[in-house]
């Protein structure tokens, strides 16, 4: 549920950029919503992890740099969203680089191929 509420805060934060009011509280808004959805997913992840529902295949080196991105992404959507109530501006851009840099491959993520694992 938390994933379906984003469209909303988007639609907040693209109101109150259109209309010049409501940014600092719109931005850490949008912020704070991304990083409850953040939080929400890193915990789906670590009980799957707990309770070893995560293909061996991905071996350990994929769930530590998964578990990273998980704890990276929380720890940058906060930032934009405190950086955001007090200059919107850098707020917003802290969300645009976090969106660009998230989709970025990070080494060991990846299942490795049978031929390849140690």
């Amino acid at each position: 549920m938390v994933v379906a509420f984003l469209p909303f805060a988007t639609s907040v934060l693209a109101e109150a950029l259109r209309s010049g009011h409501g940014e600092r509280t719109a931005v850490a808004f949008y912020g704070i919503a991304f990083a409850v959805t953040a939080l929400s997913l890193s915990a789906v992840w670590q009980y799957a992890r707990r309770h070893r529902l995560i293909s061996e295949a991905l071996g350990s080196m994929g769930t530590t740099a998964i578990s990273r991105r998980f704890q990276l992404a929380l720890a940058w959507l906060a930032t934009g969203a405190l950086l955001g109530a007090v200059l919107p501006i850098l707020g917003v851009a802290v969300n645009v680089a976090f969106n660009a840099f998230y989709w970025l491959p990070i080494r060991g993520e990846s299942p490795q191929p049978e031929a390849t694992r140690a």
